[in-house]
């Protein structure tokens, strides 16, 4: 399933007809920002919330 969705995902930049080096900076980032915020919905494990709750536990966990 990942792996389709990433496929969509690169399929509609490419339909583009864009070089990532005609590409600029903000342009990058935008789609960097897009991308992670797709991934982010779809995958409860790359959420910012869940991800600092994670290292919070280990941290404690190092702590005693």
């Amino acid at each position: 399933m990942v792996s389709y969705q990433s496929a969509i995902i690169l399929n509609h930049f490419e339909g583009l007809n864009l070089s990532l080096s005609a590409l600029k900076i903000s342009d990058l980032e935008q789609l960097n920002n897009e991308i992670f915020a797709l991934l982010s919905t779809r995958f409860y494990c790359l959420k910012i919330d869940h991800l600092i709750k994670r290292i919070g536990i280990k941290l404690l966990d190092l702590l005693i």
